[in-house]
């Protein structure tokens, strides 16, 4: 196995078991770093296509593939955004997330946590194995995209991004009508 494939699964590997764990655990949300995680899984996923040259080879099959994938993957995540619990700030969510941001002055303190829970879970299984068919489908009509691990990373950020989006675009409403 070439060392390069090596790294790229471990990486995907590793965005997946780390996004698994965070579906249904309780996590302080602030705005400022909530967008953080997807961008840097968006670059590392594009860094990873064209430092591979796999983007040189892609031909409009593989683009528009890759649009109704990210699409795909949005839909997704807005429908996890959207079945997420959310909850004022807990105690224990303060401490944590207090212990995590001591060093870093000027971070606004979240008022709320979120989990996505196990049918945010399902959901995001769901999104995985939409992206297995994708491969599947790619492959069979010759495409080089299945071949792009980076790709999938792509996908992640995509969900992520429009998830965090409409949590954000959820959470006042959400807040008010616990507080109510």
């Amino acid at each position: 196995m070439v060392p390069q494939n090596l790294v790229s699964i471990v990486l995907v590997l590793a965005a997946l078991v780390w996004l698994s764990i965070r579906q249904t655990t309780w996590s302080p949300v602030s705005p400022d770093r909530l967008f953080r995680g997807p961008v840097i899984l968006g670059i590392v996923g594009a860094v990873m296509i064209v430092s591979n040259g796999q983007a040189a080879s892609f031909d409009a099959t593989d683009i528009a593939l890759l649009v109704l994938e990210l699409a795909v993957g949005a839909a997704v995540g807005a429908v996890i955004g959207l079945v997420a619990h959310l909850r004022p700030l807990s105690e224990e969510g303060r401490r944590t997330w207090e212990a995590r941001n001591a060093r870093r002055p000027g971070v606004t303190e979240p008022r709320f946590e979120a989990r996505n829970g196990w049918l945010g879970l399902t959901l995001w299984l769901a999104l995985i194995a939409a992206r297995i068919a994708f491969t599947v489908w790619e492959s069979s009509t010759g495409g080089h995209l299945a071949q792009a691990g980076g790709v999938i990373l792509l996908l992640l950020a995509a969900n992520r991004v429009v998830r965090s989006a409409v949590i954000l675009w959820r959470a006042p409403r959400v807040l008010t009508a616990t507080r109510a």
